[in-house]
């Protein structure tokens, strides 16, 4: 299943996700986490968070849900990068495992772990598991419940996850429902969205139901982005890795705009903002 968007979602809804599923870091004020280039390497971090007071560390986070043999190497090269763009400010580096088996434990830089700018890597599950004993109504723990929890435990919890998640008025709830969601939908592909309700015992008329209405908002949005990927490659041609990124980050919005001004831009750099 997919997890790297969804997480980084989450991380972005406030100082407390980023606190539950950093395994305790605590963010000294509001930040704002984006996507950062490194146009010496043609490199892009998945996500920094940096204070937006500018007071504070950074931090580049890499998101791991299978062995991939390199995570480490990646993340100290982008701290690397970042520090030659930001001289002065300090900036750490975390890698979020979903499992202890994710890890890559002949890296060269696990001595290295947790004595300077490269802490800890952090396990979700471990992180959870931790959560239901001393947090148990975290709403990040109904949000995972359709990526961990087997088929048994999944039906029996899973109405009372979503309504849990659909009562949240705090900023940031939506994207929880959203993320819960996108999950439940992708671990049963083969059910529309009609079972899904039904799953969760939603006896709200379907049309009316908050995750119909965004679920129609998703679904414009994948619409809109594959559009505006094909008037894009017309227009400028094959689309280089940094721009397809920029057009898979993007809300309806940003796409929208986008597509209105495509005919008036000079370069696919000058219409998309590379950073």
């Amino acid at each position: 299943m997919k997890t790297d968007k969804q997480i980084y979602l989450l991380l972005g809804t406030g100082t407390d996700a980023f606190r539950f599923l950093t395994g305790g870091i605590e963010l000294p004020g509001p930040y704002r986490g984006r996507s950062v280039a490194f146009k010496e390497l043609e490199r892009r971090a998945d996500h920094v968070f940096e204070p937006e007071s500018g007071a504070g560390p950074a931090y580049i986070i890499e998101i791991q849900a299978q062995r991939g043999g390199d995570v480490y190497d990646r993340l100290v090269l982008e701290l690397v990068l970042y520090r030659k763009a930001h001289p002065g400010r300090a900036v750490y580096g975390l890698v979020i495992f979903l499992d202890a088996g994710c890890d890559e434990p002949d890296s060269p830089w696990v001595d290295s772990l947790g004595t300077g700018p490269l802490l800890r890597p952090v396990y979700l599950d471990a992180v959870l598991e931790k959560a239901r004993e001393r947090e148990p109504d975290h709403p990040l723990l109904a949000v995972f419940l359709p990526l961990l929890a087997d088929e048994r435990d999944l039906a029996g919890r899973a109405p009372a996850a979503w309504r849990q998640l659909e009562s949240l008025t705090e900023p940031g709830s939506k994207v929880l429902l959203d993320v819960f969601l996108s999950w439940l939908m992708e671990r049963h592909k083969g059910r529309n969205f009609e079972e899904i309700m039904r799953m969760l015992q939603v006896l709200t008329p379907l049309e009316e139901t908050v995750a119909y209405q965004q679920l129609v908002g998703i679904g414009k949005q994948k619409e809109a982005r594959v559009i505006l990927r094909k008037q894009l490659a017309r227009r400028f041609g094959m689309l280089p890795p940094w721009a397809v990124a920029r057009l898979e980050e993007a809300e309806t919005a940003q796409l929208e705009s986008w597509a209105e001004a495509i005919f008036d831009a000079a370069s696919l750099e000058g219409l998309l903002g590379r950073e």
